[in-house]
């Protein structure tokens, strides 16, 4: 009929978005990123589709987060605070001994970025609009050798990077920072006696229960990188708000989908793990708190001295990240990986 309803449907002109990445396709903070785009393809009528450039193909680590400012690619995902330090030394705020909760660290790092001058203006200057934020799950350690206390670590070559590598070293180890592909094929030649500052169900997914004999929670450093999603800011500045707003509203659905994935990839690498002959090694919690007293100032300090360079507050940027974390952390509960290992060991 003429008196038909206007429709609130907006009309988006027809783009393909070129997104790159240093992580494979299979990857789980790819099939995030996947979620995340076909949410908004759908939601703007297939009118915005993407080109994938994953695993390196295109830009590798270090040249992601570049590659974007410059709109060499209009976006990408990879871990700027560790693979452009210089650029992004505030972002690198999910220190050892935070938490070891991802879907806690995931929101408060959302909020967190919504409130913070400091952090937003460290991606404003480099030319990018930061989308999604992923924080890996929790650290741990594969290691050849029987890890009880802290000092069974002296003397020990890690592959390690980011705060958990600054603990290590302050904990007597030698930090080797090769990539994590590397670092496999160097642990199979005696290059390496362990392999930490992975993410738990990854090192499961890479058989790496195959290979070492001991595993341990690595007194719960917990959460130690965040996998961030940006687009270059004159694209995303030449975006009408309403699509602004379907990519911010993808994004909080893309952090809910991670959430549960990450959950799901967690309880397959326990049943793995029942199988395996690898054996995991819990560290009293008086050894615990000895890791954390022997690191926590000094990685404080570091991060405080680092993030001076750019003008901002360090002790004050981590309190504000821990409490929306402590908060977060009460809504959604975690449990780790080792300890759902424990638990169901247990009901065995």
């Amino acid at each position: 009929s003429t008196f038909a309803l206007p429709s609130v449907s907006y009309a988006f002109d027809a783009m393909t978005l070129k997104v790159a990445s240093n992580y494979p396709s299979t990857s789980l903070f790819s099939r995030v990123q996947q979620y995340y785009t076909d949410q908004i393809t759908k939601k703007t009528d297939g009118k915005v589709t993407f080109e994938w450039f994953y695993g390196s193909a295109l830009l590798k680590a270090t040249d992601v987060f570049p590659g974007i400012s410059r709109g060499v690619v209009d976006m990408g995902y990879s871990v700027p605070a560790a693979f452009n330090p210089r650029e992004y030394p505030v972002s690198d705020i999910t220190l050892p001994f935070i938490t070891t909760n991802p879907g806690a660290a995931s929101m408060a790092f959302a909020e967190w970025y919504q409130n913070t001058p400091a952090v937003q203006q460290e991606f404003k200057k480099n030319n990018v609009h930061l989308l999604l934020t992923l924080p890996a799950a929790e650290n741990v350690l594969w290691s050849m050798k029987k890890v009880q206390t802290a000092d069974d670590l002296k003397g020990m070559r890690i592959r390690t990077l980011l705060g958990p590598g600054q603990a290590f070293t302050m904990l007597g180890a030698t930090a080797v920072t090769v990539p994590y592909t590397d670092a496999i094929d160097l642990m199979s030649r005696g290059g390496v006696d362990a392999i930490s500052t992975t993410p738990f169900e990854q090192g499961v997914m890479d058989g790496l229960h195959d290979i070492v004999k001991y595993l341990s929670p690595a007194a719960d450093m917990g959460i130690f990188a965040t996998v961030m999603t940006g687009i270059n800011l004159n694209r995303w500045n030449s975006f009408s708000p309403e699509l602004q707003k379907i990519f911010t509203d993808s994004a909080n659905e893309a952090l809910t989908f991670y959430i549960e994935e990450q959950n799901k990839e967690a309880d397959k690498a326990v049943e793995t793990l029942l199988k395996a002959q690898v054996e995991i090694v819990p560290l009293d919690p008086a050894e615990v708190q000895r890791w954390k007293d022997a690191t926590r100032d000094q990685i404080v300090n570091a991060y405080s001295e680092k993030v001076k360079r750019v003008g901002a507050n360090g002790p004050e940027l981590i309190e504000s990240f821990t409490e929306l974390v402590r908060k977060y952390e009460q809504q959604s509960p975690y449990t780790t990986g080792i300890e759902r290992y424990m638990q169901r060991k247990g009901s065995n």
